[in-house]
């Protein structure tokens, strides 16, 4: 045999070779990209966790206090023209109600910035979020009137809670 035929043979069997190697190349690529996702998953769960728990005591302090305060007993209470006036005339309740809606803005900015997990986040306190923002809202539309963009990151998160508690029910429990 000369060495023109092994050369032959040589860029024959290069061929499927190479196939080969891209493919293990882009199993390789997806297992990383794959992993690096659920690297991403793991931190954002973390983040939001760290970040409930670092907050929650004073959030819900802060929530209880405002509620006292406007004689609403839960979340689910109307919020009428005089609590709101109340809140207008009061500047320490005004402050605790800021507050109060500045934390839970703060979530919605990182849920928007993929910061903190939606859904775990839901599943912390989906329906006091969404419940919050529902009772409350007399008063941010009155912020509102000086600049539309207040608690509008809130209010879109609000919104996506909403479409996944929607989507939750229909899917059932998942107990």
């Amino acid at each position: 045999m000369s060495l023109d035929t092994w050369g032959n043979y040589a860029d024959i069997l290069a061929i499927p070779i190479g196939i080969v190697g891209v493919v293990l190349i882009v199993r390789q690529l997806s297992l990383a990209l794959h992993e690096s996702e659920r690297e991403h998953q793991r931190r954002q769960n973390e983040m939001t966790l760290n970040a409930y728990n670092t907050v929650r005591i004073d959030l819900r302090e802060t929530i209880r206090r405002v509620r006292h305060r406007l004689e609403l007993t839960d979340m689910f209470d109307e919020f009428t023209e005089d609590n709101l006036q109340e809140i207008i005339d009061d500047n320490v309740l005004r402050d605790d109600v800021a507050r109060m809606l500045g934390f839970l803005n703060k979530f919605s900015v990182g849920v928007k910035y993929d910061v903190f997990n939606i859904e775990l986040l839901n599943d912390l306190s989906g329906t006091l979020f969404i419940q919050t923002f529902i009772q409350f809202k007399p008063y941010i539309d009155w912020v509102r009137k000086d600049s539309e963009i207040f608690y509008v990151d809130y209010e879109r998160l609000v919104e996506k809670l909403k479409n996944l508690q929607r989507g939750k029910d229909l899917e059932g429990s998942p107990f």
